[in-house]
């Protein structure tokens, strides 16, 4: 799925003179792709000069949780290691 990271679009209407099916349009200064229609050809993320616009591949509710817990585990660990910093500059 191709979806358009707001942060990164200016609203230029590259992507939207480029996609073969319509599926694009600017909203409020900023890319939308119709979900419905976009056939996933990438041509929008080709010519897109913010590369503002990715491919976001679905995840499972397994593969989810899996990314969440590992996350988890990683944020524990710079927990600690920030509260051994702080102990080593006092």
């Amino acid at each position: 799925m191709l979806r358009v990271r707001e942060d990164s679009c200016f609203g230029c209407g590259l992507c939207v003179q480029s996609c073969p099916r319509g599926a694009i349009s600017i909203i409020s200064t900023t890319a939308r792709i119709d979900q419905h229609r976009c056939d996933q050809c990438r041509i929008c993320q080709d010519v897109c000069p913010q590369d503002a616009i990715v491919y976001a591949a679905p995840l499972s509710e397994r593969e989810l949780r899996s990314a969440i817990n590992g996350l988890k585990e990683r944020t524990g660990d710079v927990i600690a290691r920030i509260d051994r910093l702080r102990l080593e500059q006092s």
